[in-house]
């Protein structure tokens, strides 16, 4: 069977933007759609609240549509999803099945229970719905984010595992590369940024926002613009989380622009002429000497 998925959320641009309510999508998106694309939700262990996800079908064909849950993390340094089944399972689905005809919506009510004895930290969720069209034996697939804060001792730790940059540099980025740690229970948002210092050094540009999941490591790549003249920078990169906590690391590097390069060629092959045209004046032969006798 054929297997083309439309995730409305499962994609790295979202995972790694700044959390916030989504807005529905377009009506010219075409497919199985589903709002909002993210939730996030704060709760006390042993309690609970229910929340609506709206389902639409934007196909031509009525849908019969299975709605589920699974539990997401992601890869170390790739950050690639993983998806495996709730343990435990703090999310009931109100209508684990729905039919909608071409253009209907409905809007599906879930629960979010939390046991008493749950240890405060994140725990993350897929909400997916998922529907086969019959006349092309094709499966559509679209998912929400759902990310559960369990109040409490909440840690927003972090730890450099690495850290390097481009020591010389030619083109107009110097290229950096991070490697950061969450050492903490819960997710957090870091602003990755560098900046030089020197002469004829650019401003800084704005930082980058990537997400760290608890107990992950995720590689920072980031770059600097680089300054106008050649010479010796000193180079200041890191990151500072949401919660203002900010690791940074220094490093001399040394630039050189494309044009330096062919100024500096063209002044030898300048010196490299006039000091051939001197020695070869210097080098005539003098006139012989006459004989008067």
């Amino acid at each position: 069977m054929k297997r083309a998925i439309f995730l409305g959320v499962i994609g790295l641009s979202l995972l790694f933007t700044p959390i916030a309510h989504a807005q529905t999508p377009p009506n010219e998106n075409k497919g199985l759609l589903i709002t909002p694309l993210r939730e996030q939700v704060n709760l006390n262990a042993g309690m609970s609240r229910t929340l609506i996800l709206t389902v639409a079908n934007r196909t031509n064909d009525p849908l019969n549509i299975q709605l589920f849950d699974k539990q997401f993390s992601v890869a170390n340094y790739t950050y690639d999803y993983k998806f495996h089944i709730p343990q435990p399972d703090l999310v009931t689905i109100g209508k684990p099945q729905v039919q909608l005809k071409p253009g209907e919506s409905q809007k599906i009510p879930y629960t979010i229970a939390v046991p008493k004895n749950a240890s405060p930290g994140g725990q993350y969720y897929t909400l997916f719905a998922s529907a086969t069209l019959a006349n092309e034996s094709t499966t559509i697939q679209a998912a929400s984010l759902l990310y559960v804060t369990v109040n409490g001792d909440l840690r927003k730790t972090t730890e450099l595992q690495s850290a390097s940059i481009q020591r010389i540099a030619f083109g107009n980025k110097i290229s950096y590369k991070l490697a950061a740690k969450n050492t903490g229970n819960v997710h957090y948002f870091v602003y990755v940024s560098g900046e030089l210092s020197g002469p004829s050094a650019k401003p800084a540009e704005p930082p980058t926002t990537h997400l760290l999941m608890p107990n992950t490591v995720r590689n920072l790549d980031g770059a600097i613009s680089s300054p106008v003249l050649p010479g010796f920078y000193q180079a200041t990169y890191g990151y500072k989380t949401d919660s203002g906590q900010e690791t940074l690391r220094t490093s001399y590097v040394f630039y050189i622009p494309p044009w330096s390069i062919a100024f500096l060629l063209l002044l030898v092959l300048a010196v490299w002429h006039l000091v051939s045209h001197r020695k070869k004046h210097q080098k005539k032969p003098a006139p012989p000497a006459t004989d008067e006798s």
